[in-house]
Parts: C-alpha cells; structure tokens; sequence
C-alpha cells in the first residue's frame, strides 16, 4: 500500500493600500506624494490603484500622509521612522537637562491642534487667519538627535462645504514627524471645522499659506468682491527651492531667506521680476496667476528713448542695481525736448527689467518693454516710496 502526501495549500494574503472614501477630503497629498499607488478619481476622491507597489515607500509613511486617516493598509504597518538610525550627538544630555522642567509653550501646542486662529468679518467677504506650529516641542529625542528646533512647513488643505469651512495641516518631514509618536501633545496632523451662519452664502473661497507657517483664507459673500480680489504681493508657493535668485533680483528687498522664501507685502510693489527669474515656476502674482519665467536671454532690459530724455537723473537715484548712468550729449540737435549736457543710458548686464525707472520718469523717456504689466504697480511703487524706503 503505497503512500501519498498531500501538500498543504498555501494561501497568502496580498497586502494593499485602499481609501476609505467617507473620510477622503481630495486634498491629493497621496495621490501627488505616491503617484505610483494613487489616483485622484471623477467623484473628486483618492482612490488606490489597482495593481500598485507596496514595498516601494515605507508602509507607514503611506498612511500617514492623510490628515484624516483615510488610507488604510491590508498588511502590518512597520514602525514609525526608526531614530535609532540617526546618531545621537555628543553631550545631547546636557542640553536636554536644560529644557526638561521648562513649561509647554501653551500658544504653539494650540498650534499642533488647529485651534490658533482669528476670524474677522470685512466687506464682502471673511477672513481666517490660521497660525501653524513654528517650533518643534522640546522632546528628548529631538536633542538626541540634533533635529531643528524650528519646525518644517506644514502641508495644508482648506475645503468649503456650504457653510462649513475644513482646514486640514500634516507634516511630512519624517524625522520631525517620527517625534509625534514619542510625544504627548504632538500630533503629526490637525483637521479644523469652522462652521459658520447659515444666513451666509459664500460664493467662493481664496486661500495662501505663507513662508511664516501663516494660512490666511477668505470666504467672500459677494461674487464682486472675488471677482475682483487682489492680493497685497506676489507670492512664493511650496514649489520654491530656496535657490535664491528672487531675493537677488528683488528691487526692493522685499524677499528674505527660508525653507521656503517670503515676500514682504509692505516692501513688494508687484513688478513681477522674481517670478521672471524663478526658475520653478514657483511665484504668483498679486491675482493668484502664476509668473511665467522668461529665458534669461530674452529678459527686455531698460530702454531710454533718447528724444525724450531730459537728463532729470531720476531713474539714477532709484535704480537700486546701478543700472543707469548719464553720460554726456554729443549732438544736442536731434532732440526736441529742452536738454541738459547728460543724458540716460542704460547698463543691461546689471540692468533686472524691474521698471522702477519707468515708473519715477515723468517724460516717458525710459521702459521696460516687458509683457508683465499690472495696473497698480504704480500705487504699489508710490506706496513704497512714501515710506521712505
């Protein structure tokens, strides 16, 4: 009688990302962050591939990037970033020591929850004003470790569903999100509702989160007054790299240094130059529409219409890259206008196309032949000027 072995049959479980759909806000963070496993569908919801990869991120990295916990995972999730591959700095006790007994910063724990917010009622419309976290909490491993003490730009999401506004903030730096699992009062993600009159009928809604972790949003009542919104400045988006260029090419100063660079509003008088030169594409204008970059070639530097010039030095004294000289006449007869014995011209390698000439000249004599125009950088630059900057 012969023997037989059976085998037993293996059965294995395929592990998978999936969306719960009633918890999904389509802020797309999954979908831009792991394209390879999500899509943003037409019911305006992420949903999971198919077939997608589930060892190409860390599982847990995956699921946290929703700030509502809508994605769920088949399989076990890993731990949380592993710290203890990070080497620890030396004498990191000491300085621990230090901050061990010292009070929570009450303000930026309201922070890490969404609760440090003002709402102001203006003329067509209302403003929120969100202020995100801006240091990290002073936990152990944060010393240990060396990580910053200034926190990382938040990603957000800012959603209005009738008269209910939803403003969502998550980090994504892994190591400084890997704190929230050490931590009390640390959350790695926040989700505010704001509800408001129902009396209210908001016809549209305006949003810019800021390099100084400030997210202003604006509900507006009346379809004029979003029709014809414009913000105080251009703007840097989260698609900035901190290369720098803006702020050398800035005429007025108007753009500092950061993880993210900052406009001032009260210095920028929307001449359009930064965006000009930005090589991301990662500057708005005044009316949320994106500066399209110029090939450094074809920038139009200044031109002086010598006909017109009258030798005023007015375009020398507020160009602030030494752009402009007056140089001597050398036949006078051609002109119409009364001259001098000097005259403009224009030194194009320093020469940024930013039109603060053109706007000082009374005469018309000098421009820049530039496709940006915006119909208040003159209030902008007046403005500027009666601050004696």
């Amino acid at each position: 009688m012969s023997e037989t072995t059976e085998t037993p049959i293996q059965q294995t479980v395929e592990e998978a990302f999936r969306v719960d759909p009633a918890l999904c806000i389509a802020c797309d963070a999954c979908c831009q962050d792991f394209p390879e496993v999500f899509f943003m569908g037409d019911d305006e919801k992420a949903h999971a591939l198919d077939t997608h990869p589930t060892d190409l991120y860390n599982a847990r990295t995956v699921v946290e990037v929703c700030p509502t916990d809508a994605i769920l995972f088949s399989g076990e999730l890993p731990p949380a970033e592993d710290l203890a591959k990070l080497e620890e700095v030396p004498g990191w006790e000491l300085e621990w020591s230090r901050w061990r007994g010292v009070e929570e910063d009450k303000l930026e724990r309201d922070r890490r929850y969404g609760r440090d917010y003002t709402v102001e009622e203006e003329s067509g419309y209302i403003r929120i004003t969100f202020r995100f976290p801006t240091r990290v909490p002073a936990v152990r491993d944060r010393f240990r470790y060396g990580l910053p003490e200034e926190m990382p730009i938040y990603r957000h999401h800012v959603q209005l569903n009738g008269n209910e506004l939803l403003v969502a903030g998550w980090l994504t730096d892994p190591k400084v999100r890997a704190l929230t699992h050490t931590a009390s009062s640390f959350p790695g993600q926040f989700m505010t509702t704001l509800d408001f009159d129902k009396k209210l009928e908001f016809t549209s809604v305006r949003s810019r989160y800021d390099a100084h972790s400030e997210l202003e949003v604006l509900l507006f009542t009346d379809p004029v007054a979003a029709e014809t919104w414009q913000w105080k400045s251009h703007f840097i988006t989260d698609k900035c790299t901190a290369c720098s260029i803006c702020e050398r090419v800035c005429p007025t100063n108007a753009i500092t240094s950061g993880e993210i660079y900052f406009i001032d509003p009260d210095l920028c008088i929307n001449c359009s130059v930064c965006g000009v030169y930005c090589p991301f594409d990662a500057i708005d204008d005044d009316k949320d529409v994106l500066v399209e970059r110029i090939k450094a070639k074809q920038i139009p530097k200044a031109l002086v219409h010598e006909e017109l010039c009258t030798g005023c030095e007015f375009c020398v004294d507020v160009c602030p890259f030494e752009a402009i000289v007056m140089e001597p006449l050398e036949d006078d007869s051609v002109y119409s206008m009364p001259q001098t014995s000097t005259i403009a011209k224009v030194i194009e390698k320093n020469c940024v196309s930013c039109k603060l000439c053109e706007q000082v000249c009374i005469k018309d004599a000098i421009e820049v032949p530039r496709a940006h125009q915006f119909e208040d950088i003159g209030m902008s630059f007046m403005h500027y000027l009666s601050d004696d900057h």
